[in-house]
């Protein structure tokens, strides 16, 4: 049985805890309506400035649907590491009471790059989202590989976060391009520097992230008050 953990979103008062059925659909999908679905009604999305996540959603009525996706998702976790310590692919479930739509979602770094990538850097887009892809696979690059932990880095990571939320809502395209074109050339700028986090060992993001705290805890010196 897939393993399911179920978030209540504190930011959207309409969306609550729900529970369905996630027996074997009888639906098969295959990576090409996969990808087909992620391009209607996927968003790949940075929440709250630094958390990275793949969302699909539909109707609560398309149970059946929902079950294959689910199921194909969490079969990513299958293509195992040698020697990994990475946790299978969680899927957050979330449903808006309001409009009945259903969100599954991928919202762990080691997930979305150590099984969701792969699959999706093998994958063709044609719509308007691939360009949304491209920038939130820079900022998942970013993030895994320690680079967010760098002042340039966060700074390229915080610009893609800012266009991925705007740029639908922003008519001026011309200028949007050309941020997005810029966003992209100082990013790889930045990936021809040796990455502060190795990937290929193949911990959990959280390993290199305490590991790179304590190498550089001496570059941060505290401030201290002595108060007479």
């Amino acid at each position: 049985m897939e393993r399911i953990i179920y978030l209540k979103d504190t930011m959207n008062t309409k969306r609550e805890i729900f529970t369905y059925n996630t027996t074997e659909s009888q639906i098969i999908i295959n990576p090409n309506w996969l990808i087909g679905f992620l391009e209607g009604e996927g968003t790949f999305g940075i929440k709250t400035g630094s958390a990275l996540y793949l969302q699909v959603a539909q109707k609560n009525t398309s149970q059946e649907s929902l079950n294959a996706i689910t199921t194909f998702l969490t079969r990513l976790s299958n293509n195992v590491l040698q020697d990994s310590k990475i946790s299978p692919l969680n899927i957050v479930n979330t449903i808006n009471v309001r409009t009945n739509v259903v969100s599954l979602v991928v919202n762990s770094v080691d997930s979305l790059y150590y099984y969701v990538l792969p699959f999706l850097d093998t994958s063709k887009m044609y719509s308007r989202k691939f360009t949304d892809f491209k920038l939130w696979r820079v900022a998942l690059l970013l993030k895994i590989q320690g680079y967010y932990y760098l002042p340039e880095g966060k700074k390229r990571f915080l610009d893609i976060s800012d266009i991925l939320n705007k740029r639908y809502s922003i008519n001026t395209t011309g200028d949007i391009s050309e941020i997005i074109n810029e966003i992209l050339k100082r990013s790889q700028t930045i990936f021809e520097k040796d990455p502060p986090f190795d990937v290929k060992s193949n911990i959990p993001h959280s390993d290199n992230v305490r590991k790179f705290s304590i190498q550089n805890r001496s570059d941060n010196p505290k401030v201290v008050y002595i108060y007479y």
